[in-house]
C-alpha cells in the first residue's frame, strides 16, 4: 500500500508527536491540503510546503491541545455559556506552545507565531493511521498553512513556439519589465466634478461659499415671469421675420468655424433661432459657468497641485465638469422648465405631426436595404436598440448628456453590433459564398435612420431639448465636429417631421389600415389593400390624400437664405398663403424636388404621369439614386433610373412593399395574423404567394428573432399553427429544411420546441423533427422547458410522449442521455420535476445520475426535501444509488435542508425502512443524528412494526449520547455477567465550538446505531425490558430506571445466592475459560487486521481523489489540449470522488461492531478468572483461619482457657466468614459461567452470520457503486466518440438497431407502468 499522499500527514505520524499527544481525542490537527501543500511555497525561504511540512516546527504549530472546555463525551458543564460563546473567538494553543485564534470559520496565528497567517476551515475528517490497535484524530483541513508567507506555485504552460515567436516574444517581456519597474501608485478615478468636491473636501470647502451664492443670483435673475406666449399666427410672422434678420450671424458663425460640418449633412443650413428669453438665459448661465471656473481656479494651489498629482485630470476636462455641473443644479427648477414652456407650441405641432407616423415602415423612409430580408432584420434590430437609447434623453439632466445620448445613438446606428450573434436563417437554396447586401451608412442614410429613431420613442420637447444642446453648452464646440454634425443632423429630421412630412403621415395611415384588418380578420378589407384589382370594395380604401392637393403639398425646405426670402407669403408647418397657393399650379409643383431630396431621397419629384390617351397601367415605383455628395451646400436633381434598388417614392405604398411592411417590434403582417389568432387571415396571406415565398415565409421573424411558427406555439392557437405548418409541409418535402426551421432560435435561444407545452399535441406531428437536445440562454433543452411546465393540464403524457420522441431522434441504441440536459446553473431533469411518475421513468428507463450536484452542490434528493415533494423523495430514495450523506457548499445534507419537520419526519421513515427488518420483523435503528445549541447531540431512534394490513406502525424517540452511556451502564448493573460493548470512549465534536465536526457526529450516530443493533441481537438484552422501553417509550425518566436497575441488581444477587450451589473446583473454568479466550482472541486479531486495511484502502482511495484533481489542474494549463477533451478529463475525475456513506465506511463501521463485540466478550470472559483469582485468595483465608484454630488445640489444659476459647472464637467466625464470601464467589462463578458459556455458544452461532452479512453488504453496495461510476465514466467519455456506438448501430454493433427494435422498445420501456412499493406509516404518539 504506497504511504499517504499528504506531506503532513506522512510526516506527523512518522514522528514522536503522536505519542507526546495523548489521550488524542483531546487534540486536532489543522492540516493544510494536499493541493496547498504541493503547489505552493514560502516566500521568504523560497522552499516548498511540502519540505517544510516534514520539520517538527511545523507539524507541532498546527497541533491544537483542548485539554479543558468541552469533554470527550459531550459533558458540558454549563450550556448557557456554551451558547453565548460559540460564536467568540477563543484561543487554542499548539503542542509546541505557541497559540493560535479561532473565530467562525477562520483560524489566525497568534502569539510564538514569525507572521501573521489566516485559514479557513475548510471540512473535517477522522483519520486512522496504519496500526494495528490505530486511535482516530480528529483532522480539519485549513485553506493555508500557518507558517510563513503564503505563496501559490503557478504551473508554466507547456506552449510550443517557433523560433520566429519566441525572438518577437523577448523584446515585449523585455519592455514589460522595464514598464513594471515604472508603474506609479493608481491614481483616483473621477467622472464628475461631484466626484471632484467628495474626493478633495477641502477643494469643496473653499468653493462652497461660492457656489452657494452664485446659485442664489442665478435664481433671481431667472425667477423673472415668462413674457405671455404669442398667438400661432404672430409667431409665424414673427419666426419668419427673426430668420430673415439673424441670417448674416448664421453665417458669420459658420464661418468663423471654418467647417463645413455646422451646416448639417450634405449642406443643411440650421434655421434655428435663440428667442429673447433663451438668449437671456443663455448669458445668465455662461455668466453662471464662468464665475465657477474662476472660483475653481482661486483655490489653494496646493489643493491643485494634488488633484493633479492624484488623477488624470486637465485643465479642459475640469471646466467641462464645471458647466455640467452647474448645469445640472439648474436644469430641472429654472433652465429647461422654462426652454419647453418658450417652445410649446412647436413641440406640440410636432409631436401631433410624429404621433401621425407611427405606424411607418423602415423600408418606407428611402433607405437602400436592397432585397436581403437579412439587412433588414439587422437593420431593425440596430433601430430597436437605437430607440431604446434614445428613451434616455427623456430624463437626461443636462445638455451635456442630451448630447451624449444623442451621440450614443448615431454611433449605435451607424456602427453594426459585433457583440450580436447572426441569426440563423432558413432557405432552401445552398450557401453561396457571396455575401449578402451591406448597408451603406453615410449621411442620407443617416438621417432616415434618425427618422426612424425619433418617431419611434416617445420623447417630448424635442424643439426644446436641440435649442438647450445648440445654445447652452459653452465649453464645448457644438458647431462643428462630430457634435455639430449630430445637432445638424437632428436638426434636420425635426425639420423634415415639422414642415415635409405630409407623405409619411399617409404611409402610416395606410399601413395602420392593413395592419388593424389583418389584427382584426377583415379579409375583405385585406383583399381591398393586397388585391385592388378583385376587390369590389375600393372605394373603402381611397385615401384623399394620395390626389394630393396644393393645399397638403409640403413646403420646400430653403436650402439658402435667398430661397427663404423668396418664398413671400410661405409660412411654416406646410401651410401655404391663399395668393401664393393660387399662383401655383398642379404641373409645376409635381415636376420639382423636395428641398432635402439630397436628403430624404423619397422626396423627389415622381415620375411624370403617362398621356393620357395611353391605357392606365399598374402603379409602379421607379427608384432614385441619392447624391452622394458631401461638400456642396446645395442639392442637385437626382437622376432617375429604372434599375435602381436604393430609394423609393416618399411613403411608397406600393402592394409588394407594403405587404412587407413591419411594425415597431419587427413583426410583419404574417405575425400579425398569427399574434391576433387569425388563421383565416394567415390562410389568405399564405396564398399570396407573389408576396409570400416559402423562403420570405420561412425567414420571417421579429426583432426578438421569433418565427411565424414559434409565435404561433406560444400562443397556442391550433388553427394557425395547422395552418402555418400545412402550408409548410405543402410547399416542402425536405425534413432538414423543417428542421432547420424548427430549430431557429430567438434572442433568449429558444426554438419552436421550448414552448410546445403550449400544444403538446404537435409532439406526435412534429417530434421526429425536434432538436431535443438544442440548449437556450440558460441552457435549457425543449424537455427541460416541458419538465418545469408543472400546472400544466396534461404534463405527465406530455413529458411522456417528449421522452419517447427524444430518445428516438437520439438514435444510437441507447437509453436517454440525461446528461446532455442540464442547464447553465447545473440542474438535470430530475432537480425539476415533481411528479414521481416522471421521476420513476428518468431513474431506470434514462441514463442518469441520481446523485448529480447542481452549481449549489444539491442533489436531485436535496431539491425534492427543501420544496416537500415527500413523494419525489420516496422514489429517489428507493434507488439504490441514492447518497443520503451528500452535502451542499454550507455542508447540510437533505435531511437538513428538508422544508419542515413532516419532510424530514419522512426521510427518516425511509432511512428506518432501507434497513433489514430483525427475525420478529421489525426494524430499529438510529435514523439521524443533530447538534443542540448547548453543546450536545440528539439521536434520532426510530422502530417500525409490521402491521397485519400491510402497514408499519413506526415509533419515534429522541435520544442524548448521556442516555447511551446510562443505558449501558444500567444493563451492566442489572447483568453483570453479560458481555457488553463499551461506547464511553466517543470523541466529542465539540472541540472545535465555532465549528463542530460533523464527521465525528456521524461517527457517533453509527457506533451507537451498531450498539443498539447488537443489543437487539444480544442473547440475553434482545428481550430486556428497558431496552426495548429506550426506543419505544418517548419519555423515560432516569432516576426511575436507574433505582429500578438497583432493585433488580439485588434481586439478581439473592437469586444467585438462593439458586445456585457453590463451586469449588475451579480446574473445569479455567480450562473453558482458558480455551474460550484463545478462539476468542484469534477472531480479535482477525478482526483488527481488517479494520487497519479497510482504513488503507478508505486512505488510498481519498489520495487517490486528491491526486486525479492535481493531475486535473495540472493538464488543464495545456492550452493546445482540445476543450471536449479537457471537459472530459475533468468529468471523470469528478466520478472519482469518495462519498461518506461509500462502501467501504460501511464495511469498516460492520467490522468496527464485530470487533467491539469481541472485545465485550473477552471482557466478560476475564470475570471468570477474576472471580477465580477471588476464590483462590478466600480459600487461603479460609484455611489461614483454620490453622489458627488448630493451633490453639495445642495450648495445655487449664491454661488461659477464656484466651483460647476467645481466640478460636474469633477465628471460627473470621472462618465462617470467608466460608460464606467463599461459598458466594462459587455461587456467583457458576452463574457466570453458566452465562458465559450460554452467551458464548450464542455468538458462536451468530458471529459466522455477522461477517457473512457484512461482506454480502459490501459486495452489493459495491456493486451498485462502482456501476454507477462505471455510467459516469461512460458520460465523460461519451463527447469524445470513445465506446459510443454509431447511429443506428447497438454497442454489440449488430446494426440498425433503431429501426427494427428501439421504437418498440423505448415504447415498451417509456409506456410500462413501473411499481413503486408503497408503506403506509402509522406514526405513535411521541
Amino acid at each position: 500500500m504506497p504511504p499517504v499522499l499528504n506531506p503532513f500527514l506522512r510526516a506527523f505520524f512518522r514522528s514522536t508527536l503522536p505519542s507526546q499527544c495523548s489521550p488524542a481525542h483531546h487534540h486536532v490537527l489543522l492540516v493544510p491540503t494536499t493541493e496547498v501543500l504541493l503547489t505552493s511555497r514560502d516566500r521568504d525561504t523560497s522552499a516548498s510546503y511540502a519540505d517544510l511540512s516534514g520539520s517538527e516546527e511545523f507539524l507541532a504549530s498546527h497541533v491544537l491541545r483542548v485539554p479543558g472546555g468541552v469533554g470527550p463525551n459531550n459533558q458540558v458543564k454549563d450550556g448557557t455559556n456554551f451558547r453565548e460563546n460559540r460564536g467568540k473567538a477563543k484561543q487554542y494553543s499548539t503542542a509546541n506552545g505557541r497559540t493560535v485564534i479561532i473565530k467562525d470559520s477562520f483560524v489566525y496565528s497568534n502569539k510564538g507565531f514569525k507572521t501573521l497567517n489566516q485559514g479557513q476551515l475548510l471540512s473535517d475528517t477522522i483519520f486512522y493511521p496504519d496500526a494495528f490497535d490505530a486511535q482516530p484524530w480528529l483532522i480539519y483541513f485549513i485553506s493555508r498553512p500557518l507558517i510563513g508567507t503564503y505563496e501559490a506555485i503557478s504551473i508554466i504552460p507547456a506552449i510550443l513556439h517557433s523560433p520566429d515567436e519566441i525572438n518577437a516574444q523577448r523584446p515585449a517581456a523585455a519592455s514589460s519589465a522595464n514598464g513594471a519597474t515604472s508603474s506609479m501608485p493608481r491614481k483616483k478615478e473621477v467622472k464628475s466634478f461631484g466626484d471632484l468636491l467628495n474626493h478633495f473636501p477641502m477643494i469643496a470647502r473653499q468653493m462652497q461659499p461660492g457656489l452657494e451664492r452664485l446659485f442664489k443670483e442665478f435664481g433671481k435673475e431667472l425667477e423673472k415671469p415668462l413674457p405671455p406666449t404669442p398667438s400661432q399666427s404672430s409667431q409665424r410672422s414673427s419666426l419668419s421675420s427673426q430668420r430673415r434678420g439673424s441670417m448674416s450671424s448664421t453665417e458669420s458663425m459658420s464661418n468663423s468655424f471654418h467647417s463645413n460640418m455646422s451646416q448639417g449633412p450634405d449642406g443643411f443650413v440650421s434655421t434655428l433661432e435663440l428667442d429673447d428669453e433663451e438668449d437671456m438665459m443663455r448669458r445668465s448661465l455662461e455668466t453662471a459657468v464662468t464665475a465657477a471656473i474662476d472660483l475653481f481656479q482661486m483655490v489653494d494651489k496646493q489643493q491643485l497641485s494634488l488633484l493633479g498629482a492624484t488623477t488624470d485630470l486637465t485643465g479642459p476636462i475640469v471646466e467641462r465638469m464645471i458647466e455640467r455641473y452647474i448645469t445640472e443644479q439648474v436644469h430641472h427648477s429654472l433652465l429647461f422648465t422654462r426652454i419647453c414652456a418658450i417652445r410649446r407650441l412647436e413641440d406640440a405641432d410636432l409631436e401631433s405631426r410624429i404621433h401621425q407616423m407611427t405606424d411607418i415602415d423602415i423600408s418606407q423612409v428611402g433607405i437602400d436595404i436592397g432585397s436581403d430580408r437579412r439587412t433588414k432584420q439587422d437593420l431593425a434590430l440596430r433601430l430597436s436598440k437605437a430607440v431604446e437609447i434614445f428613451k434616455k434623453m427623456g430624463v437626461a439632466g443636462s445638455p451635456q448628456e442630451m448630447i451624449e445620448i444623442l451621440l450614443a445613438v448615431q454611433k449605435h446606428i451607424t456602427m453594426p453590433d459585433a457583440t450580436s450573434p447572426p441569426s440563423p436563417q432558413v432557405s432552401r437554396e445552398p450557401i453561396s459564398e457571396k455575401q449578402g447586401y451591406v448597408l451603406t451608412i453615410n449621411a442620407d442614410t443617416l438621417v432616415s435612420l434618425l427618422l426612424i429613431v425619433v418617431i419611434r420613442s416617445p420623447v417630448r420637447h424635442l424643439h426644446a431639448r436641440l435649442s438647450y444642446m445648440r445654445h447652452f453648452i459653452f465649453i464645448d464646440d457644438v458647431e462643428s465636429g462630430e457634435m455639430g454634425y449630430a445637432l445638424s443632423t437632428f436638426e434636420a429630421v425635426l425639420s423634415y417631421l415639422a414642415r415635409d412630412s405630409g407623405g409619411l403621415r399617409r404611409s402610416s395611415k395606410r399601413n395602420k389600415k392593413l395592419w388593424e384588418a389583418t389584427r382584426a380578420g377583415n379579409l375583405a378589407a385585406m383583399q381591398c389593400v393586397l388585391e385592388p384589382d378583385r376587390s369590389f370594395h375600393e372605394e373603402m380604401f381611397d385615401d384623399p390624400d394620395e390626389n394630393l392637393s396644393i393645399d397638403d403639398r409640403p413646403v420646400r425646405f430653403a436650402t439658402s437664405f435667398s430661397e427663404l426670402t423668396s418664398l413671400n407669403g410661405t409660412t411654416v408647418n406646410g401651410d401655404c398663403e391663399p395668393g401664393r397657393r393660387r399662383a401655383l399650379s398642379r404641373g409645376s409643383r409635381r415636376g420639382e424636388d423636395g428641398p432635402l431630396a439630397h436628403i430624404f431621397p423619397f422626396q423627389r419629384a415622381p415620375t411624370p404621369p403617362p398621356p393620357m390617351d395611353q391605357p392606365k397601367s399598374k402603379k409602379k415605383v421607379s427608384l432614385d439614386t441619392r447624391s452622394m455628395s458631401t461638400s456642396s451646400a446645395y442639392s442637385f436633381r437626382s437622376h432617375t433610373t429604372l434599375d435602381s434598388r436604393g430609394s423609393g417614392f416618399e411613403g411608397d405604398t406600393s402592394i409588394e412593399k407594403l405587404s412587407r411592411t413591419q411594425g415597431t417590434e419587427g413583426e410583419s403582417v404574417l405575425m400579425m395574423a398569427i399574434e391576433s389568432k387569425q388563421d383565416r387571415a394567415l390562410q389568405y396571406l399564405l396564398s399570396l404567394t407573389e408576396y409570400y415565398s416559402l423562403d420570405f415565409v420561412l425567414g420571417d421573424c421579429n426583432n426578438d428573432g421569433t418565427t411565424l411558427l414559434s409565435a404561433a406555439v406560444q400562443l397556442g392557437h391550433a388553427k394557425t399553427t395547422n395552418v402555418l405548418l400545412d402550408y409548410i409541409f405543402d410547399n416542402t418535402s425536405d425534413d432538414e429544411i423543417v428542421r432547420s426551421y424548427i430549430a431557429r432560435q430567438d434572442a433568449k435561444g429558444r426554438c419552436t420546441a421550448h414552448y410546445l407545452f403550449n400544444q403538446p399535441h404537435l409532439i406526435d406531428q412534429i417530434g421526429h423533427l425536434v432538436p431535443w437536445r438544442l440548449k437556450d440562454s440558460n441552457g435549457q433543452t425543449p424537455i427541460f422547458a416541458l419538465c418545469r411546465s408543472y400546472d400544466h393540464d396534461e404534463y405527465r403524457t406530455m413529458v411522456d410522449k417528449a421522452l419517447l420522441a427524444a430518445t428516438r431522434v437520439q438514435n444510437d441504441g441507447q437509453p436517454l442521455h440525461l446528461d446532455e440536459h442540464i442547464d447553465i446553473k447545473g440542474n438535470t431533469l430530475l432537480h425539476i420535476i415533481n411528479d414521481p411518475h416522471i421521476a420513476t421513468k428518468l431513474l431506470y428507463r434514462c441514463d442518469s445520475d441520481v446523485n448529480a450536484p447542481n452549481a449549489k452542490h444539491f442533489t436531485p434528493l436535496m431539491v425534492a426535501s427543501k420544496y416537500g415533494r415527500t413523494d419525489l423523495v420516496r422514489v429517489l430514495f428507493q434507488d439504490p444509488r441514492v447518497d443520503l450523506s451528500t452535502k451542499d457548499v454550507r455542508g447540510l445534507t437533505a435531511v437538513e435542508l428538508a422544508k419542515d419537520d413532516e419532510v424530514r419526519n419522512r426521510i427518516d421513515d425511509l432511512v428506518l425502512l432501507s434497513n433489514e427488518p430483525g427475525p420478529d420483523g421489525r426494524t430499529t435503528t438510529v435514523v439521524r443524528s443533530f447538534f443542540v445549541e448547548d453543546g450536545t447531540i440528539r439521536l434520532v431512534l426510530k422502530s417500525g412494526a409490521p402491521n397485519g394490513n400491510a402497514t408499519i406502525t413506526v415509533t419515534t424517540c429522541r435520544r442524548s449520547l448521556a442516555d447511551f452511556e446510562s443505558l449501558a451502564k444500567w444493563l451492566a448493573q442489572e447483568h453483570p455477567a453479560s458481555w457488553l460493548p463499551a461506547i464511553n470512549n466517543l470523541s466529542s465534536p465539540f472541540l472545535i465550538p465555532s465549528k463542530p465536526s460533523r464527521s465525528l457526529l456521524r461517527d457517533t450516530q453509527l457506533r451507537l446505531d451498531a450498539f443498539l443493533k447488537i443489543l437487539l441481537a444480544h442473547p440475553t438484552f434482545s428481550t430486556h425490558e428497558m431496552v426495548w422501553e429506550f426506543f419505544l417509550v418517548p419519555d423515560i425518566d432516569p432516576s426511575m430506571l436507574e433505582e429500578r436497575s438497583k432493585r433488580k441488581a439485588e434481586l439478581l444477587t439473592e437469586r444467585i445466592r438462593d439458586d445456585y450451589t457453590p463451586i469449588y473446583d475451579v480446574r473445569e473454568v479455567e480450562l473453558f475459560v482458558q480455551h474460550a479466550r484463545e478462539s476468542v482472541r484469534s477472531f480479535h486479531h482477525a478482526s483488527k487486521s481488517v479494520l487497519r486495511r479497510t482504513n488503507k484502502v478508505r486512505s488510498a482511495a481519498s489520495d487517490h481523489v486528491d491526486a486525479a484533481k492535481l493531475s486535473n489542474s495540472a493538464l488543464h494549463t495545456l492550452n493546445f489540449m482540445p476543450a471536449s477533451h479537457l471537459n472530459a478529463l475533468e468529468r471523470y475525475t469528478k466520478t472519482l470522488a469518495q462519498s461518506e456513506a461509500s462502501p467501504m465506511a460501511g464495511f469498516y463501521y460492520n467490522m468496527h461492531a464485530v470487533s467491539s463485540t469481541i472485545n465485550a466478550i473477552l471482557t466478560a470472559l476475564n470475570r471468570p478468572s477474576t472471580l477465580i483469582t477471588s476464590m483462590s485468595t478466600m480459600q487461603k483465608v479460609v484455611d489461614r483461619h483454620h490453622l489458627s484454630i488448630r493451633r490453639s488445640d495445642r495450648w495445655p489444659l487449664g491454661l488461659l482457657d477464656d484466651a483460647r476459647h476467645r481466640v478460636q472464637r474469633d477465628a471460627q467466625e473470621k472462618m465462617d466468614k470467608a466460608a460464606d464470601e467463599l461459598a458466594g464467589l462459587g455461587r456467583e462463578l457458576r452463574y457466570t459461567q453458566q452465562v458465559v458459556a450460554g452467551e458464548l455458544a450464542s455468538w458462536q452461532e451468530s458471529r459466522v452470520a455477522m461477517g457473512r452479512k457484512a461482506l454480502k453488504e459490501l459486495a452489493r453496495k459495491m456493486v451498485v457503486s462502482e456501476r454507477a461510476r462505471l455510467e459516469s465514466m461512460r458520460r465523460a467519455v461519451r463527447e469524445l466518440g470513445i465506446g459510443v456506438p454509431k447511429p443506428g448501430q447497438s454497442e454489440d454493433g449488430h446494426g440498425d438497431v433503431f429501426e427494427n427494435g428501439i421504437e418498440n422498445g423505448v415504447e415498451e420501456v417509456l409506456e410500462a407502468e413501473l411499481p413503486v412499493p408503497e408503506f403506509v406509516l402509522e406514526p405513535q404518539e411521541g
